[in-house]
């Protein structure tokens, strides 16, 4: 058997379907077995798009997306797709390709050590030096990356190892055969302690994240607040959990009031980083689940911390309610204080027209299936205040890359082909990975982007305006050339191209994209002097 065959077939007993990569020779023979076996190889056009394509695929489906890129400076470009992925607990497999191991240490050509220079942002990394043992690593790499919390791996396999013949016979086995793929629990009086604070709550509150998204624990977890009345706010992926529109959605956990308010938070499958205060912003008592046990408790005190699944945890609580007290939604009077506030904030018939305006537009030609990609700092604060309806993801996660957003979207069609297919970025986000369009053209992959064009990295402007009180100084090294034009830019990529100026042009415009039967962008061209909660956030300013 050949080593990239081998490959190949470990890949597929883990169902893999889309793979996303870069040409070259030595990776190429892997592609070649895959496609043969009806899994989709889309071709981009930057290695860290495979990543972020890889990553994006992960979020969309929940399960393990797969990249291969060329050795050396390829795996170099990859380097900041695994970060973003090791941040969002992303479970993504990546190969990378490594000059000849007869070669090793003798300064061939494009020789790195790629798998000690991702260490860090990775949960696994080896350099393969046996060809008989190839699939051994696969299943490993598989087992690191969905063990406990999520995240991406990486293997760099020598050419000479990977497309080398071997004999003897190798058994694919199936997943169950090498790795737990069951939830992990904690000890039932863990879980009677929470629901004995409950009962001594007046205005408790759910905050969840990642982590019960990727334990696929939405409906255990509404189920519980419906049962007992108990408002949810939502962090990253937590966003993916429960629909805005649902009576219990107290909104984003880094803005919204109720976090301040309440008197007993249960924080499950998110870290206690710097959006939501490192902790501090909760002023009761608190309860942390995480399926990480090193997250527990880091940054603020608890009174309860517990290490299991998010679904073993939701699962587990409900079995045990005996009649508990309901709470009466305390947070719906603020939630629509804050829907008035926001309602009015996105009024007015400026040109250019505000962001908030452009998202109103666009959140009404949303429907519940679409999958939404958000990428940029301002825009995808907009985005998730106002947008709801769809699957939003933020592209960016805890790590902030930007430019993500489009090879996400790649990923999400590859993934859903049936589905519509949104990408809301900043103009400046746009650009780092704008060349996409061309792989959304070549591999039919309908995406419409939205290009929120304020001609400015609008973010810093507006962080630097509020740090330092001078629109001189907020203006310095952030403008962006005004006369770009990102539609043009779009067809002459073979896709379609179309400038917005006025917000009454939002929705037809995006119809007419999706008429077009190509991949879109969409200019639409808004003011750059709105400032979004996520700059006061970062200052720490009030406003």
């Amino acid at each position: 058997m050949n080593g990239a065959e081998a490959v190949a077939k470990a890949l597929l007993k883990e169902r893999i379907d889309c793979a996303f990569t870069l040409p070259s020779g030595e990776i190429l023979p892997v592609c070649e077995y895959l496609e043969a076996e009806g899994v989709k190889v889309v071709f981009t056009r930057h290695e860290q798009a495979a990543g972020n394509a890889a990553d994006g695929y992960a979020r969309v489906t929940r399960r393990p997306g797969f990249c291969i890129v060329p050795t050396g400076p390829g795996l170099a470009n990859l380097m900041p797709a695994l970060a973003q992925a090791y941040y969002a607990s992303s479970p993504v497999i990546a190969i990378a390709g490594h000059s000849k191991y007869e070669n090793l240490d003798r300064e061939a050509f494009e020789e790195i050590d790629g798998y000690l220079w991702v260490r860090e942002y990775t949960k696994w990394s080896r350099l393969v030096p046996f060809t008989h043992r190839l699939h051994e690593y696969i299943q490993e790499a598989f087992r690191r990356a969905l063990s406990g919390r999520c995240g991406p791996v990486l293997l760099e396999i020598p050419k000479d190892v990977l497309n080398a013949d071997f004999e003897g016979e190798v058994e694919f086995a199936e997943p169950s055969n090498y790795r737990y793929t069951g939830r992990v629990g904690c000890e039932d009086e863990y879980i009677h302690r929470v629901l004995g604070m409950l009962q001594n709550a007046e205005k408790p509150l759910l905050v969840v994240g990642a982590g019960v998204y990727w334990s696929r624990a939405e409906n255990l977890m509404r189920a519980f607040a419906e049962k007992l009345s108990i408002p949810v706010c939502v962090s990253g992926l937590g966003s993916c959990c429960i629909a805005p529109d649902h009576p219990l959605f107290a909104g984003q956990a880094s803005a919204s009031p109720a976090v301040m308010q309440s008197d007993l938070v249960i924080v499950v499958g998110t870290r206690f980083d710097e959006f939501l205060g490192f902790g501090q912003k909760f002023r009761g008592k608190a309860v942390h689940v995480d399926v990480d046990a090193y997250e527990l408790a880091k940054n603020r005190y608890v009174d309860v911390a517990i290490n299991c699944d998010a679904g073993f945890f939701f699962s587990k609580a409900l079995e045990m309610l005996k009649g508990e007290k309901r709470f009466e939604n305390w947070t719906r009077p603020i939630m629509e204080g804050v829907d008035r506030m926001f309602d009015e904030a996105a009024k007015g018939e400026e040109k250019p027209m505000k962001p908030q305006r452009l998202m109103k537009e666009l959140n009404e030609v949303l429907r519940r299936d679409d999958i939404v990609i958000l990428d940029g700092g301002e825009t995808t604060a907009w985005g998730l205040l106002y947008l709801k309806k769809g699957k939003i993801i933020s592209s960016q996660g805890p790590f902030g890359h930007l430019g993500a957003g489009i090879p996400m979207g790649i990923a999400a069609k590859a993934a859903e082909p049936e589905k519509r297919v949104f990408v809301v970025t900043g103009d400046g986000s746009f650009l780092f990975n704008g060349a996409e369009i061309d792989t959304a053209v070549r591999h039919g992959l309908q995406i419409v982007v939205i290009v929120v064009n304020d001609s400015a990295w609008g973010l810093v402007n507006h962080t630097r305006l509020l740090s330092t009180k001078s629109p001189e100084r907020a203006m310095y090294g952030v403008m962006l050339n005004p006369n770009a034009r990102y539609d043009k830019f779009a067809e002459s990529l073979g896709g379609y191209g179309e400038i917005v100026e006025e917000a009454e042009d939002v929705k037809s415009a995006v119809n007419r994209a999706f008429d077009s039967g190509l991949p879109a962008v969409l200019d639409v061209r808004v003011k750059l002097e709105e400032i979004s909660p996520l700059a006061y956030l970062l200052t720490g300013s009030e406003g």
